[in-house]
Parts: structure tokens; C-alpha cells; sequence
């Protein structure tokens, strides 16, 4: 029995896990990425993290699984990010073949999470289903047939890209109002700062809470939860265009469950409870589905179970 090397490249977070063949977590090494340092910061993290996991394997390692997150083009293996530089169609399989000399597999984090929960969380036991992670920006992964449905040009499931508003903010993919632009937690964090400038007394418990440093989303959720009006009124926002993208999902693919993961969507019934109340205002009485609308299973983790099941493929 060997075991698998799992990555997970987020914009605010990394990890690295060591799993069985069963899909069993072993051994876990974490931390914060820093944007900044670019993608040679994060190569050398791999490879003193990753060094340091498989020496302390009982088993050999037989193979890497990757969930990146930015745009991933599967078939040649490359990768490329909005938000962090030197990463550019950059071949991030061949270098961990070269690095490492095991076998690789890498995709975006939306299908890696889509796959993760699949296998291993809320999506076990279904045909179809749909993964949204919600944090520095949106992507969402899409499983038909058991298999992940990526498209034609590895564009599949990019819900945080769809327009819900015609004068919206620009997004990082060049086009304006798009879900990202709403409700991702980095244009919740810009909306309150905004909010918090002009309207200091509807946003003083999430400035208190911020203590002196920028406004992050998990400010406003707190402030949200202890009743803040200019907070609950940010996440409303975001939980209404969510209802609306999400609902356009479930008229095109109708699938079996909606899994939403990411650090925004795992604020739980703050978020879960309004995008479940605009779905059924939205909903067409003659166009009713039973799609369910959860949250992941594996919480922050589904990305890195679902890399763990990319390098259980690639064996």
C-alpha cells in the first residue's frame, strides 16, 4: 500500500497532506501564503514542506495531486494566477515530476473541492453536484456522471464569473459585475471599508472588531452575527447575488446537491439562511427543483481531499 502527496494553493492559505490509498489524511502541514513573495516564495514551501512529509511516510509516496487556486489548464498541466505574480502559464506538474520524481495531476481548486466532497464529504453518493468555493474570489467545480466536467477550454463551472449586475464593479477577470465582484470575501472586505468611510456609524462594531487593521470579511460576519445593520445588510447582498447564480445553475444542470465551501460559505446559517430565502422568491412556481443547497462537508479541507484524489488517479 503506498501513499500520495496532496497540495493546496490558496491565495490566503497552503497546504500539504500526506494520505493513504484509502483517501485517509496521514499527516498535515499548513500555513499563510504571502502574495507577495510570488511564485518562488511558494516553490521553495513546497519543497521544504513536502520533503519533510514524505520523509516521515511509512510508505513510499507514489504520486502528487495539486489543487491551485487561479485558472488551470488541465490538459497541458499549466497554471497561471490573477492575483499573485511569476505564475503565468507556468508548468507546475512537470516541476513537481522534476523536484520530486512522482507522477502529478493539478487542477483548480474549485474542481479539486468539487471532487474532494465527491469522494470524501456531502457529495458522496450522487450523480451530479455542483462545488462553489467562496473565498478570495469564487470558482465552482462541476461533477456529472461521477466524472468532473471541465469544458472545452478548462472554463467549466466558473459561476464567480457569471454577471449578475450590468454596472458593477470590474473583476479580476477583466469583464464588470460579476458574483465575484459581490460576493467573494474580497469584495465583501471592499464594500465594508467603503461602507465604514461613509457611514461610520452603521459599521462601528466591525471597525471595532477589525482593531485598528483593515476590514476583513470575517469582520463583517461577526459584526453581522451580533446584529449590525450595515454588516447584515453587506452579507444580504452577497447572499442574493449568490441565490441568483446559484439558481441559474440549477436551471442549466439541475444537479443533485450544491455544495458550497471556502471560508465566506462556511460563516454557516449567516449566509446560508438568506440564499436559501432568495432562492424560493426567485424560484418559478412552475420551474420547481430539489437540487439542496449545503455546506461542505470538509469545511476548508475539500480542496486538498479532492488533490489527494487527483493523485489517486494519476497512479
Amino acid at each position: 500500500m503506498n501513499n500520495v502527496l496532496a497540495v493546496d494553493i490558496g491565495g490566503t492559505r497552503f497546504r500539504l497532506g500526506l494520505f493513504d490509498s484509502e483517501g485517509h489524511r496521514l499527516l498535515l502541514s499548513e500555513g499563510r501564503t504571502d502574495p507577495s513573495g510570488g511564485r518562488e516564495w511558494m516553490l521553495s514551501e513546497l519543497r521544504k514542506r513536502a520533503d519533510d512529509l514524505m520523509a516521515r511516510s511509512d510508505q513510499h509516496v507514489q504520486s502528487c495531486g495539486i489543487s491551485f487556486g487561479g485558472p488551470v489548464d488541465y490538459r497541458r498541466q499549466q497554471v497561471s494566477s490573477m492575483h499573485v505574480s511569476g505564475w503565468e502559464h507556468f508548468g507546475l506538474s512537470q516541476w513537481v515530476e522534476d523536484t520530486f520524481s512522482l507522477r502529478c495531476r493539478v487542477d483548480n481548486d474549485a474542481n479539486a473541492g468539487a471532487l474532494g466532497e465527491f469522494h470524501y464529504g456531502a457529495g458522496r453518493g450522487t450523480e451530479s453536484m455542483l462545488y462553489l468555493t467562496i473565498s478570495t474570489g469564487i470558482g465552482g467545480g462541476v461533477i456529472c456522471g461521477g466524472r468532473v466536467h471541465r469544458g472545452k477550454d478548462s472554463m467549466a463551472g466558473e459561476l464567480g464569473h457569471i454577471r449578475v449586475s450590468d454596472s458593477g464593479a470590474l473583476c479580476s477577470c477583466g469583464d464588470r459585475g460579476c458574483l465575484e465582484t459581490v460576493a467573494s470575501g474580497t469584495a465583501i472586505e471592499l464594500r465594508a471599508r467603503g461602507f465604514a468611510r461613509r457611514k461610520p456609524e452603521m459599521m462601528a462594531r466591525t471597525v471595532e472588531l477589525a482593531g485598528g487593521n483593515q476590514i476583513t470579511a470575517e469582520c463583517v460576519f461577526r459584526a453581522a452575527a451580533e446584529g449590525e445593520e450595515g454588516a447584515q445588510l453587506i452579507v444580504r447582498e452577497a447572499a442574493q447575488a449568490l441565490a441568483r447564480a446559484l439558481l441559474i445553475a440549477i436551471r442549466i444542470l439541475n444537479p443533485d446537491v450544491i455544495i458550497l465551501g471556502g471560508g465566506v460559505a462556511l460563516s454557516g446559517p449567516l449566509l446560508l439562511d438568506p440564499v436559501h430565502e432568495y432562492l424560493g422568491e426567485c424560484s418559478a412556481p412552475m420551474l420547481k427543483h430539489s437540487t439542496r443547497v449545503v455546506e461542505a462537508e470538509l469545511g476548508n479541507y475539500s480542496p486538498l481531499y479532492g488533490a489527494a484524489a487527483l493523485a489517486l488517479e494519476a497512479v
